[in-house]
């Protein structure tokens, strides 16, 4: 707004709702002669009930700690003064809405809020600085990144130390309100195969929000995933989501808590967390210098193998192992790693590809928890295990109908074609074929893997 426009508003100004809204900008001299005539005059504690302000604001209005001033208060003091709406015209320098100075402090204040973060980020020591003695120092990297949590509506009330634990009490507002919560952490976390796997089990597949844990069905991964969390004296909830038209399953172990989610997927899932924002940030932390931390770690190869329980699949019919990378950073980490392990064959726009079943079998097989997984890596690695449903439907096809061509077994199941699957049944010695055009027969192992619920005998 310039001057001219300034002038005009201020002398159509008055105690209308309109002119109460607005704030006024003054030289900053002009502002301070005025307060310093006013006291003198009424002194401050009069002036204060006078104009109804705190005599703290009006010296902070004073010595020009608050920029803006109110149009109401202004014209009081004009009034008081005796001074001209003249002089007032000539000493301003801008006017604004109540809401614009309000917008102007949020961003002002964001911003400084930024800049402090990032300075107290800075100071958090690197990875490799908290790991002694084959231990991640949790406490170490507390003592930098409380000052996170004490800056803002947060505020840290008290630090307990006792045996491994830290207890942390703090302040923050919840649905609008002030509570205490109270937090614990382990002073140091231990290096070994069950941390080593249940990162990589996590980087795969975290919980969101300020939860740590994992989501997934698989039963043996989520109590693994509760009895770890315990292991950081964290108490762990099960919480299941599920689609709202998607009919509730029975599981075999308790969940506390179902939550109907309408989304795209049409299906469940099973979150193990325990609410812990910071020890949340922790395992953010780790990740967030994944490629230093890798070579930290005593066994990579059990890291691989909880991201393989997470992310990874075993592929029967191509015979290979995939790990799923969306990540651009991350698939270029796992692709350097697994390449001086020998498990990488390429990439093939969504999964790290190997055919090493030797390498596979030897460095991520006796690591992996996975059954399912566990079970069709045998598959590959040493030709045995029990057959999915898919095959078993293929097996079943093929008894009832012996010497059938592979067309004809595909037309019976409906599908176009069966060319990997019969390879894989006939590579593990389910079927065999004869003669040519090939007519496809099912073997005693076959007959007898059908007989006993898919298991080979």
């Amino acid at each position: 707004m310039n001057l001219t426009n300034q002038e005009l508003q201020i002398k159509r100004l008055s105690f209308s709702k309109s002119s109460s809204n607005l704030r006024i900008i003054l030289n900053p001299e002009f502002k301070k002669e005025i307060f310093d005539e006013l006291f003198k005059k009424h002194s401050s504690s009069k002036s204060s009930v006078i104009l109804n302000i705190s005599r703290g604001t009006l010296y902070h209005y004073k010595n020009n700690r608050v920029e803006s001033v109110s149009f109401t208060i202004i014209e009081k003091i004009r009034r008081l003064l005796d001074l001209s709406k003249e002089e007032i015209n000539k000493n301003s320098i801008e006017i604004l809405k109540s809401e614009e100075v309000r917008d102007k402090g949020l961003v002002f204040g964001r911003k400084f809020r930024r800049i402090q973060l990032k300075k107290f980020r800075e100071k958090i020591p690197k990875v490799k600085n908290i790991v002694e003695d084959n231990f991640l120092n949790l406490e170490k990297w507390f003592s930098f990144y409380k000052k996170l949590i004490d800056f803002g509506c947060r505020e840290i009330k008290s630090i307990q130390r006792e045996n491994n634990i830290l207890k942390v009490k703090y302040t923050n507002y919840a649905k609008g309100k002030k509570k205490l919560f109270t937090i614990l952490l382990p002073r140091k976390i231990k290096l070994d195969e069950d941390f080593q796997y249940f990162f990589g089990l996590w980087v795969g597949d975290k919980a969101g929000g300020g939860r740590i844990g994992v989501i997934n069905k698989e039963k043996v991964l989520n109590l693994y995933t509760a009895e770890y969390l315990r292991k950081l004296y964290q108490r762990p909830e099960f919480v299941l989501y599920i689609h709202k038209k998607t009919k509730l399953r029975k599981l075999n172990y308790d969940i506390d808590k179902i939550i109907r989610i309408n989304s795209s997927y049409q299906g469940y899932a099973i979150s193990v967390h325990a609410t812990n924002g910071v020890l949340k940030s922790f395992f953010e932390y780790l990740e967030k210098d994944l490629d230093e931390f890798l070579n930290l770690i005593p066994n990579r190869n059990v890291f691989f193998a909880g991201l393989f329980d997470a992310e990874g699949n075993v592929f029967l019919e191509d015979h290979c192992f995939r790990w799923s990378c969306k990540d651009q950073i991350n698939i270029k980490i796992f692709s350097s790693y697994l390449k001086e392990t020998g498990l990488f064959h390429r990439f093939d726009g969504s999964n790290i590809v190997t055919y090493n079943k030797e390498v596979f079998s030897k460095s991520i097989l006796p690591f992996i928890r996975h059954p399912v997984k566990i079970n069709d890596s045998q598959f590959i690695c040493f030709k045995k295990g029990i057959l999915n449903e898919r095959f078993k439907e293929i097996l079943r096809v093929i008894n009832n109908n012996p010497g059938k061509k592979a067309n004809e077994i595909a037309k019976a199941l409906k599908k176009v074609k069966l060319f990997a699957q019969l390879r894989f049944l006939e590579d593990n010695n389910y079927i065999h074929r004869k003669s040519y055009p090939h007519k496809i027969y099912i073997t005693n192992k076959g007959v007898a893997s059908l007989s006993h619920g898919g298991k080979d005998l």
